[in-house]
């Protein structure tokens, strides 16, 4: 029913529509602040920028009749892999994790992410992480991820 497969440039603002979306949810479910459209357009420049040096690519998945239902992104940096790290290591993110409402439950985020982070490893990365709304946790645990050092407060 669903085919996965490399993201086009052309489809970026598709994926950037998606990014708001789930970026839209996550406030909703977590209260994570809603972006405005004009950071819509800063992702699409930035996912754009990134494609083109290579340390970015999108899985896509398709429906029977070829439109985008899910997605999920790769992003290589090098980084300190922990903050008393001596060296920079490449270090994968994942990005943009976002599938359409209709088409949940179907393992169609399981299947992009394992494909991006199997994209990360032959890239170099040593390690990748992302950030979780709470009804996404499950499936990236299901994956291997683990909770890290990182802990928020609000101070307001």
């Amino acid at each position: 029913m669903y085919e996965t497969r490399w993201a086009t440039d052309e489809e970026i603002p598709i994926i950037a529509d998606y990014w708001y979306r789930m970026a839209c949810e996550m406030g909703e479910t977590d209260g994570v602040p809603k972006p405005n459209l004009q950071r819509v357009e800063e992702i699409k420049s930035l996912f754009v920028k990134e494609s083109n040096t290579g340390n970015l690519k999108f899985r896509v998945a398709i429906d029977s009749n070829d439109n985008i239902v899910a997605c999920a992104g790769g992003l290589i940096r090098t980084e300190y892999s922990y903050p008393l790290a001596e060296e920079q290591s490449l270090f994968g993110w994942v990005i943009a994790v976002y599938t359409l409402k209709d088409h949940r439950n179907n393992g169609l985020a399981y299947k992009l992410v394992d494909e991006i982070c199997i994209w990360l490893k032959q890239n170099g990365a040593k390690r990748a992480r992302l950030w979780s709304s709470s009804t996404g946790r499950g499936v990236y645990e299901n994956l291997g991820f683990r909770n890290m050092m990182d802990m928020s407060k609000p101070l307001t």
